[in-house]
């Protein structure tokens, strides 16, 4: 399994943190977890065709999580040379598919992928919920965040990542992060910083030691996480592998 950052900030701009997005691939496919703007560029800089993009899934519908699906979708009908014939998804909480539906509304048949080649799939808002594919298994549950907002485990053979999304201090990120190789987690403000409905560096540490994970990796950082040492305060409470996310960073489990 080989997990690039395309995106370790947030909704503030910055020349070195894109807005949150990660790609995973795996057992033959390519998942996108969210695609914040400036998420098509990254994945222009990490090499990776977007043509081969199998599923998108969605944590939540802020704009630094979504905003590169219009673009996405809009470019699925005109690429240069191949386009992508076979099915992709956009994976997500309750209410995903009104969100699409307004999007074509506002855009109209220019985003609808041509050829019926979009699968919308909902999952459950406020429980644990699963699907397959192709050789990938995604989990999901709920994230204490707004409403909806989701966090993922992503299993492939013995591998295994979680991706928390945006959240506070969650006993379903725990749960689903249990034992998981490596845990991606929100780090938006330092310690003494706190902001409700986001984490501080010791508390995605505890959640990852609750959890029994590998690694933490720190992402979705604003500004104030530049000035202070986040995995030193990580490490106050976490005693495995520790790293902070930087754009186009590679993780191979």
């Amino acid at each position: 399994m080989e997990i690039t950052v395309l995106g370790s900030g947030t909704a503030t701009p910055s020349l070195e943190r894109n807005a949150s997005g990660l790609a995973v691939r795996s057992a033959g496919k390519l998942v996108l977890v969210d695609m914040g703007p400036g998420t098509i560029r990254r994945l222009c800089e990490a090499r990776i065709d977007t043509r081969l993009v199998d599923a998108i899934l969605v944590t939540h519908f802020h704009p630094d999580h979504v905003s590169d699906i219009v673009p996405f979708l809009f470019a699925s009908n005109y690429s240069f040379g191949p386009v992508r014939e076979e099915l992709f998804g956009i994976i997500g909480p309750r209410g995903l598919q009104e969100y699409y539906n307004s999007l074509v509304r506002t855009y109209g048949h220019w985003i609808v992928p041509n050829r019926d080649r979009l699968r919308i799939t909902e999952l459950l808002p406020d429980a644990p919920d699963s699907l397959e594919l192709d050789g990938l298994r995604i989990c999901s549950r709920p994230s204490c965040h707004c409403e909806p907002s989701l966090s993922y485990r992503i299993e492939a053979g013995p591998a295994s990542v979680t991706i928390s999304g945006d959240t506070d201090v969650c006993q379903d990120l725990v749960e689903l992060a249990g034992h998981t190789d490596c845990l991606i987690c929100e780090c938006s403000m330092p310690d003494g910083l706190k902001v409700p409905g986001h984490l501080v560096p010791s508390e995605a540490g505890a959640i990852a030691e609750k959890a029994s994970a590998a690694r933490l990796v720190l992402t979705h950082m604003y500004p104030p996480c530049e000035e202070v040492d986040v995995v030193a305060q990580a490490r106050r409470t976490f005693s495995g592998e520790i790293a902070k996310a930087r754009d186009l960073m590679t993780i191979v489990l």
